[in-house]
């Protein structure tokens, strides 16, 4: 029996490494450790392959996500401001609130791109003005867009 053989592991193991990686490790190891408690299986050539299918795949979604944030940064990067009409007082207060569902449709017919409310972190906003509106689009990928509130005199 060889010293050392190949396993991809199943689960996140301190020692070893994460999830999906290819290690070496003592065989004794293996067999009575990691693969009886589920924690990796053995490397076969055809596990090995499968893996590495799996891998190109998931390398292309990266890629054609990281394609359709592009694009849309571009879209966004073209709007400089949204406005949003509102109903005023005498006060220049508005009447009710800005609401998230107002801000995505906006954005929609702008852009054509559908945002989850999630995305969006939107200001407390209580009267008429140009307000900055935080939209993520990934973890490390944020921008800033100016959302001006016009009045509707009542």
């Amino acid at each position: 029996m060889k010293k050392k053989i190949k396993i991809i592991l199943k689960k996140n193991l301190a020692n070893l490494g994460s999830v999906g990686s290819i290690v070496q490790v003592n065989s004794g190891y293996a067999f009575n450790y990691l693969i009886p408690y589920n924690f990796a299986t053995l490397a076969t050539t055809g596990r090995l392959k499968h893996y590495k299918m799996f891998l190109n795949i998931k390398q292309n979604k990266l890629k054609e996500i990281q394609r359709k944030l592009q694009v849309v940064t571009e879209k966004l990067n073209k709007v400089a401001k949204i406005s949003i009409k509102k109903k005023v007082g005498n006060t220049n207060h508005i009447f009710g609130r800005v609401s998230d569902k107002e801000i995505i449709s906006n954005l929609l017919y702008f852009t054509g791109e559908r945002f989850d409310k999630k995305n969006l972190q939107i200001p407390f906003i209580k009267e008429i003005g140009i307000y900055s509106l935080d939209i993520k689009l990934a973890n490390e990928l944020k921008l800033h867009i100016k959302l001006q509130i016009l009045p509707v005199f009542v």
